[in-house]
């Protein structure tokens, strides 16, 4: 494999952490083609650096590796893994970053990661993952970066449950325009349509195709990425419903 690094990280653009991460993987791997994904996941959200990671791996594609630290338990007894899934690799804390890639993909390995001895225990972004993924991303074999596994660790609440019509979810990301997207795709549905969206204190049954279709109120829609989100016109969906990442959902089928 030799391709694109991506970045997800909750680093934020002020500190200069997110700088740190490209002088570790061009050290690395000197000459490697970068590229910022996002590093303004919130802070800790594992769910929306999930979801940003499948995004990602669908724009770039087979070759690219995805550099992804959002790790609130840095230093601490969280493993480190290494996946690749339909030819997308993946370096991660072992939190359950990489649970839309591994869920999705039909061919996928992976390897749990050593942490280096000289690594500090606050900034494995830096020490452990940007090195990692840049010397995968470099042409390194997955097999020759840590131990296989069966499996990475999975984050349950993203993959939506079903109990008879309905469908439970919760919102995995809330995006910059406070759309609301949901763990619920079209694979989801078992041939059915979307008939209603629920949450804490609201619902709506107005299944939208795009945002102009919307009316003063909030609708639901299928996003670019696939996903059912909840949405409003020209404004945030998040602010007028209260909903946010974590709140329970419940998708009515017909």
């Amino acid at each position: 494999m030799s391709g694109t690094l991506i970045f997800v990280t909750d680093y934020g653009l002020e500190d200069g952490y997110a700088a740190q991460l490209w002088a570790a993987a061009w050290s690395a791997s000197p000459g490697l083609r970068c590229v910022d994904g996002t590093h303004l996941v919130p802070p800790g959200d594992v769910l929306t650096a999930a979801y940003r990671c499948k995004t990602l791996a669908r724009a770039f594609g087979p070759g690219s590796v995805i550099c992804a630290v959002v790790d609130p338990g840095v230093g601490g007894d969280r493993a480190a893994v290494a996946v690749e899934c339909d030819g997308v690799a993946c370096v991660a804390p072992d939190t359950g970053l990489v649970s839309y890639l591994w869920t999705e993909a039909r061919q996928r390995r992976a390897v749990r990661l050593r942490t280096p001895a000289d690594a500090s225990a606050t900034f494995h972004g830096r020490d452990l993952f940007a090195p990692v993924a840049a010397l995968v991303a470099g042409g390194a074999p997955l097999v020759g970066c840590g131990e296989a596994v069966a499996s990475p660790r999975l984050r349950e609440e993203l993959l939506p449950v079903a109990d008879g019509e309905l469908l439970h979810s919760v919102v995995v990301a809330v995006d910059h325009f406070g759309n609301c997207i949901t763990g619920v795709r079209p694979t989801d549905l078992g041939g059915r349509k979307v008939g209603s969206l629920s949450w804490p204190g609201g619902e709506t049954a107005q299944v939208a195709s795009t945002y102009a279709e919307i009316g003063s109120e909030v609708a639901v829609l299928w996003n670019s990425s696939a996903h059912l989100e909840l949405a409003a016109r020209e404004a945030s969906a998040s602010a007028r419903t209260g909903v946010r990442v974590g709140t329970p959902l419940t998708v009515g089928l017909r």
